[in-house]
């Protein structure tokens, strides 16, 4: 009997726990915008909300689109109504091949050890055209590269002769160069930074970019470019080069600390003439076909050079209660749909909040609800443009609430605060306080109908049986206490014989444990997969076993382990900061390969070398 109610008590508590962990996790897709002309683009995101091991992210089968940027990571959190959620999210520029109305089918992610689906989506993509063919980002785009026929005299001809006993990368090297450059070298939290990659040449070549940067640690928002016939002339140490924007982003830091934004890399296909068929060089910068004999074809791969940059935390220093994250520069309106409906009828409360900052992660103010509505969550529609820096439009929060009881009431003003980085400040906005009325509707019980007089009498037992679900609610509250407290009394029995058995057994496991942590690699099954070819959850495997570890060293949940948990515990541990900074970059590092598809098979051995140095520096710390 015992065995069985044991069984029904957990079981009713698992039910529970499951409804409430599966409303809370997330995967979806989204497509924008919903209709385009056949020279346009779209963005699809699929997004992961509330889950703690996400082992691969797998976007769909794409028959009818060209991938022009992607995967880009995003990540980031949201809090509406004190209710707070995280999520990271893969996002994908598309260029359709054809018109007509195409539904991309569901995308899979992994989360544990569970397959999920999203929903699929759709789009319209109408077969007229806009003049205005501008990706997000150049990301495998073939562009052919020419100097300008309008300056003729600006050409170098010796620059296309591969003279003999020349060296062949010198020449490119100084002829071609790929730059990343930055509006600026530090940033606040929030605050962008525009990093922009360019290829300097002085020759003609069919190039495509090789390796697009992920830039972890940011939330990035790539600016439309023009295609790559578009080209600028610059003088650089004394030389014209025609220069191509190869990718132009803001990057908006998402915690602080001194971040590396990685190179790219650039693959050119580049052709010289021989030094005997010199006389050919004008032949072939006038587009003439030139015999295959004459010319030596080179393949090049140029790497820009790494940045530093530097992102500042927000003061604590005036911080204001109703600050969420908020960067740039906003304001907030508020207005009802209309001042006065029924008791039978839903409100519409709406939230504009525009600006220019990182709107992207900018959510729901909170909002305190007078007595007696009930709000629902609320429906977001946005409306940003990418071109500017930083980002700007509006987001629009609207809400439908419900009154029960008819009366006036009247809505609080709501408080929005941001961060104001040109002033370093924080600043406040708020809308006015707004008045509605609420009169009595006609929700009664059919027999309202019926006259006065005639209206049947209800008795006691009809009453009863009119709410039978609160005495079944009623009944199972009270099975469902009387079970808890039963199982409660009968465990407490066996609790205390247990407990002198295990606090005997306790001081002989943590010497035991203590031993086994001090001989024991944490990364034990890292290891055993980093050797064998057909291991293809060694990130996966790798990424537990450093949460593990993490958890075990700093006495810290699994669930808990973020950038932030780390850093305190490792403060309170008086850990350097240096170290700090280098758990953080390999955790991030691992969790990025968990969430892109495109697994860097090459670099599971630097980056097992970099975790087992860091595990023995923390071992003796």
């Amino acid at each position: 009997m015992k065995l069985f109610l044991n069984r029904l008590f957990f079981t009713a508590g698992f039910i529970l726990w499951t409804i409430l962990a599966s409303a809370q996790q997330r995967f979806y897709a989204t497509i924008s915008p919903a209709q385009i002309n056949k020279d346009e683009y779209v963005t699809l995101r699929l997004v992961v909300e509330n889950a703690n091991d996400i082992q691969k992210i797998a976007p769909p089968v794409l028959p009818n689109f060209k991938l022009v940027s992607g995967p880009n990571q995003e990540s980031g959190m949201s809090n509406v109504n004190g209710n707070v959620s995280q999520y990271i999210a893969l996002s994908y520029i598309l260029q359709p091949k054809s018109s007509g109305k195409f539904t991309i089918n569901a995308s899979t992610a992994v989360i544990g050890n569970k397959t999920v689906k999203s929903n699929p989506v759709s789009v319209v993509v109408k077969n007229e055209t806009s003049g205005n063919s501008s990706p997000a980002s150049q990301n495998t785009n073939p562009f052919s590269m020419m100097m300008p026929e309008e300056n003729p005299n600006k050409i170098d001809i010796k620059d296309y002769v591969l003279h003999k006993g020349e060296n062949l990368q010198d020449k490119v090297s100084k002829n071609m160069k790929l730059l990343m450059q930055t509006d600026k070298k530090s940033c606040y939290v929030g605050e962008p930074i525009v990093a922009t990659y360019k290829l300097y040449t002085r020759l003609k070549s069919e190039s495509k970019l090789s390796k697009n940067p992920s830039f972890n640690g940011f939330s990035v928002v790539d600016i439309p470019l023009p295609d790559g016939s578009n080209y600028s002339r610059e003088t650089l140490n004394g030389r014209d080069y025609n220069v191509y924007t190869i990718r132009k982003a803001q990057l908006y830091g998402l915690q602080p600390g001194e971040v590396e934004l990685e190179s790219a890399e650039l693959d050119n296909n580049i052709e010289f003439l021989k030094d005997e068929a010199g006389g050919n060089a004008q032949a072939l910068l006038n587009g003439f076909r030139v015999s295959p004999d004459a010319l030596v074809t080179q393949t090049v791969t140029l790497k820009s050079t790494p940045v530093m940059v530097t992102v500042k935390p927000l003061p604590e220093a005036g911080k204001p209660a109703s600050f969420k994250g908020a960067v740039g520069n906003f304001n907030i309106e508020a207005a009802l749909a209309k001042d006065k409906f029924t008791t039978d009828e839903t409100g519409t409360f709406a939230i504009r909040i525009s600006g220019s900052g990182n709107l992207n992660l900018v959510t729901a103010p909170d909002i305190n609800w007078p007595d007696g509505i009930e709000a629902f969550e609320p429906k977001l529609t946005d409306n940003i443009s990418n071109v500017t820096v930083p980002v700007s439009g509006e987001k629009v929060f609207s809400f439908s609430f419900a009154v029960q009881k008819e009366g006036s009431y009247t809505l609080p003003k709501i408080q929005f605060s941001y961060f104001d980085p040109q002033t370093g400040t924080y600043k406040k906005d708020s809308t006015k306080p707004i008045s509605f009325t609420v009169s009595k509707g006609t929700g009664t019980p059919a027999y309202s109908h019926v006259d006065e007089a005639k209206k049947p009498e209800i008795s006691m037992l009809n009453q009863i049986f009119h709410h039978r679900w609160w005495i079944v609610l009623f009944v199972g509250i009270v099975i469902f206490v009387g079970l808890y407290y039963w199982l409660r009394a009968e465990t407490r029995k066996e609790k205390i014989a247990e407990q002198k058995i295990a606090e005997e057994k306790k001081a002989l496991e943590l010497a035991i444990e203590a031993a086994a942590i001090s001989q024991k690699n944490p990364l034990e099954e890292t290891q055993a997969c980093l050797y064998r070819e057909d291991c293809v959850e060694f990130y996966a495997v790798f990424n537990k076993e450093m949460k593990q570890f993490i958890s075990d060293r700093f006495n810290l949940a699994i669930i808990q382990i973020n950038s932030k948990s780390i850093t305190t515990a490792m403060d309170k541990s008086g850990i350097e900061n240096e170290t700090v900074l280098q758990l953080q970059q390999l955790m991030q590092e691992i969790e990025w390969q968990l969430y892109t598809p495109f697994v860097q098979t090459e670099k599971r051995n630097e980056l097992y070398d970099r975790a087992s140095n860091l595990i023995a520096q923390l071992r003796i710390s």
